[in-house]
């Protein structure tokens, strides 16, 4: 009896459940669901399909050939700069645009914690990964083009999937072209095997932040690939985690790069498109000519294990650029270098300098180089420091500390 009641309950139950009443709110809240996922998810297309006009227009830009009026047919939704700088006869202005959807209403709200929790108590985290799962995702790209004698000096662009501060720092894909790299005052600063090997295009970084810096002479053909983006993930269920996959052209350029790098430090040379391309980027490079006088091998003792070191003596010939600011006594081989592949790890040092007394070398100093810093002083090496002009220090090229 007792179960015939229960049962009829059930039975009750399912009928009042999936009833008229029932289906059709169930039918209206999928299409709640459905629709504001639909929104998200067209809002990020449009904003992708701009941010892509803006991409193809920064690819057909050459540096210090384009003229402001060929920049405005090139590239849409600029906003030209209220301010102008001028530095005797050089005129410089910036234009700029930015495609994001902070100022939606949500989104600022989504971001800050404080804000959102004193609108209703709790902490946004929850409603930011609703929000993400249905499309509504943070997306935010800015550029820039310096204009200057009425000639694009520079441009940059950042694409950003989350909000911080620095900008810059939130970027999981950015470029920027560049004239040269230096620092006030002849600060040092590091120059990896990558960008020596490479100095024209220098694509950086990893899966979750890619960054390409290439020179105002660097082949269009590499260039563009830094502006081809595939922002299908801002509006894609998988949503945007990976630089790779927006970026693919850069990751295998990277991957390439990073092969032939290894490939160059194993094979115990310089060559001379690494002196020439150092000559010409590096405005604070200094290069000596030194000639071996001494060169010894020393027994070292290694936590209980002995090994051999070679120390190498010198004396300057002549200073070819820059300055000298250190005796040439005891130079140690440096036996160890970042690997290519992994800069957590290090790999043998398998370029070594001249050690023959009497057989001249240059150095390359007042910069951190990870390899390659003494090398034999050939006919053709040494012509390309003589014949290479010092470049210039453009104020746009001063590299920023932090944001290396």
């Amino acid at each position: 009896m007792g179960s015939r009641r229960y049962f009829s309950f059930f039975n009750w139950a399912i009928r009042k459940l999936t009833g008229r009443w029932p289906r059709r709110i169930c039918f209206y809240i999928i299409l709640l669901l459905l629709c504001l996922t639909t929104a998200a998810r067209v809002r990020s297309y449009v904003m992708a399909r701009r941010i892509q006009a803006v991409l193809h227009g920064m690819a057909e830009i050459r540096v210090d050939q384009t003229s402001e009026e060929q920049l405005l047919k090139m590239m849409p939704y600029l906003t030209r700069s209220e301010h102008e700088w001028k530095a005797g006869e050089i005129v410089q202005r910036w234009y700029y645009t930015q495609i994001s959807n902070e100022s939606d209403w949500l989104m600022p709200r989504l971001m800050d914690e404080s804000r959102f929790r004193s609108m209703v108590g709790r902490d946004p985290e929850w409603l930011r990964r609703l929000a993400y799962q249905f499309g509504y995702r943070y997306m935010s790209f800015d550029a820039s083009v310096l204009v200057q004698d009425g000639r694009v000096s520079q441009v940059r662009y950042g694409l950003a999937k989350e909000g911080v501060q620095p900008r810059e720092v939130g970027y999981i894909v950015s470029a920027k072209s560049i004239h040269g790299f230096w620092l006030p005052f002849q600060m040092g600063f590091g120059v990896s095997s990558e960008e020596d090997l490479s100095p024209q295009y220098r694509p950086s970084g990893d899966e979750r932040s890619l960054r390409v810096t290439y020179t105002n002479d660097a082949p269009p053909e590499l260039t563009t690939r830094a502006f081809q983006l595939d922002l299908s993930c801002f509006w894609s269920l998988r949503g945007c985690d990976d630089a790779r996959e927006i970026a693919p052209g850069v990751w295998q350029d990277l991957q390439a790069l990073h092969t032939e790098v290894y490939q160059q430090l194993i094979s115990e040379k310089c060559p001379d498109s690494i002196i020439d391309g150092r000559l010409r980027y590096l405005p604070d490079l200094t290069v000596l000519l030194l000639e071996v006088t001494g060169s010894r091998r020393i027994e070292v003792n290694e936590e209980g294990s002995k090994t051999e070191d070679w120390f190498t003596d010198y004396k300057l010939i002549e200073v070819i650029r820059g300055r000298n600011a250190t005796t040439w006594n005891n130079v140690r081989l440096r036996r160890t270098i970042p690997s290519p592949m992994d800069h957590t790890r290090t790999i043998a040092n398998q370029i070594w300098p001249p050690t023959k007394i009497g057989s001249q070398a240059l150095f390359f100093g007042n910069i951190y180089f990870d390899s390659c810093r003494i090398i034999p002083a050939t006919p053709s090496a040494l012509a390309i420091v003589r014949k290479s002009p010092i470049p210039p220090k453009r104020p746009e090229d001063q590299i920023q500390r932090g944001l290396m």
